[in-house]
């Protein structure tokens, strides 16, 4: 038996964890500011503990997130594998049977420290990832809380194939140096959250402004885009036609349809309002400044959302469900982007000519009974062929405008 295996004083076995954990914690201090990920956290954090002669073979890291698709992340690290990976949980995990039966379940509502000496032949098998563990030849195990600042509980679990497990000085060393480890997990965490909030509420790539300063009121750029703009037809009757629950789910379902193309073809959404979206083809960023390129894949991804349109249609016809139709519009032009509005409460956005005529020209195509039109602008860009639909006198615009859409019938989705 080695002074890890016993020791038999409570005060001594502090002090000496604490000697252990001072290189591990040196290293957590060392990392504090960096913005690494947090599997190349977890990973370095659990080769350091190995450094120190703690015996671990399997990790895992679980965290609650505030996320709008997942529950929570789980990052495993096993000594095989040679690191760490991120999986994600999604919304509604908090109820799966593999949940419900999980330790994990016990710590995040307020357990203490868990422990499952495995190679005991008395040891409870009352988890199935303690028996999991038993059939892989691990002989320890122990899942402990690793809590946040703002009450968030976290989840931390080490397994051991060592033969006799964790020592009683092992557990003490890991337990010193969770509060450094629970630190600068945190600031990683919370820069992620940021993020992901940023991203879903303003968009990712006006997200990267705000986070790296672009914060002042009247902050803004000059920037040449394709701007995209769509909203559904006769929505007034049918949210008062519909029950509220039917018109939230039409108007996700909407939203999804259109949403998924911008992104895929490099545009960004920059505000829901309403029924209607506004995004943007950046072109400084499309090609290297290629307009024509720009135009392309905003075009593509009109026709994308509106065949996806048209699918939905059908199936939702086909289910019962009241169907709906949309229009797109498009246009090019010079915007200002950036920060407007009161000096507490700010919007992220593009103003201009440019977003009034698209706006006038998306209220025009209702009127024309076609789903697709768009500026001269754009269709001196845009590398198809285009079918004018003559000049028109748009409201708020001082010169009266020609419009265009897609020669090809199959182009127009008609």
């Amino acid at each position: 038996m080695t002074v890890r295996d016993h020791i038999a004083d409570d005060k001594e076995l502090r002090r000496l964890a604490r000697l252990e954990a001072q290189p591990v914690i040196d290293w957590l201090t060392a990392m504090g500011m960096r913005r690494s990920r947090i599997t190349m956290l977890h990973d370095g954090f659990i080769r350091q503990l190995i450094n120190i002669g703690i015996p671990v073979d399997r990790s895992t890291l679980h965290m609650p997130q505030l996320h709008p698709q997942l529950r929570a992340v789980t990052v495993l690290w096993e000594a095989e594998a040679g690191g760490a990976m991120e999986i994600p949980r999604v919304h509604g995990v908090e109820r799966s049977e593999f949940f419900q039966q999980s330790p994990v379940r016990l710590i995040y509502g307020g357990s203490p420290p868990i422990r499952r000496r495995i190679a005991d032949p008395d040891c409870p098998v009352d988890f199935p990832i303690v028996k999991d563990l038993k059939e892989g030849g691990f002989t320890d195990y122990t899942a402990r809380p690793l809590p946040f600042s703002n009450k968030q509980i976290n989840t931390l679990t080490l397994a051991s194939k060592r033969e006799g497990g964790f020592s009683d000085l092992d557990i003490a060393t890991v337990d010193a140096c969770l509060p450094a480890f629970a630190t600068v997990l945190e600031l990683r965490h919370v820069y992620r959250t940021a993020q992901t909030l940023l991203q879903t509420y303003i968009g990712p790539r006006t997200s990267d402004r705000v986070l790296s300063g672009t914060i002042t009121r009247g902050d803004l750029e000059r920037i040449n885009a394709v701007l995209w703009t769509c909203d559904l037809r006769d929505f007034t009757a049918l949210s008062e036609a519909l029950p509220k629950e039917a018109v939230i789910e039409l108007l996700d379902d909407y939203f999804e349809i259109m949403a998924q193309p911008v992104a895929a073809h490099g545009g960004e959404i920059l505000k829901f309002i309403g029924d209607a979206i506004l995004a943007i083809f950046p072109i400084e960023e499309q090609k290297e400044g290629d307009a024509c390129r720009a135009c392309q894949e905003a075009m593509a991804a009109a026709r994308a959302a509106l065949a996806a349109a048209e699918a939905a249609q059908r199936e939702r016809q086909e289910a019962g469900k009241p169907g709906f139709r949309c229009g797109v519009a498009l246009h090019v032009g010079d915007v200002m982007y950036g920060n407007i509005g009161a000096a507490d409460r700010l919007d992220f956005t593009v103003i201009g000519p440019a977003v009034n005529l698209v706006c006038r020209i998306e209220a025009l195509n209702r009127d024309l009974a076609l789903p697709l039109v768009y500026s001269a602008a754009f269709a001196r860009l845009w590398t198809g062929e285009s079918r004018s639909l003559g000049v028109h006198a748009l409201k708020g615009i001082a010169e009266p405008q020609e419009v265009f859409t897609p020669a090809n019938p199959d182009q127009s989705l008609e």
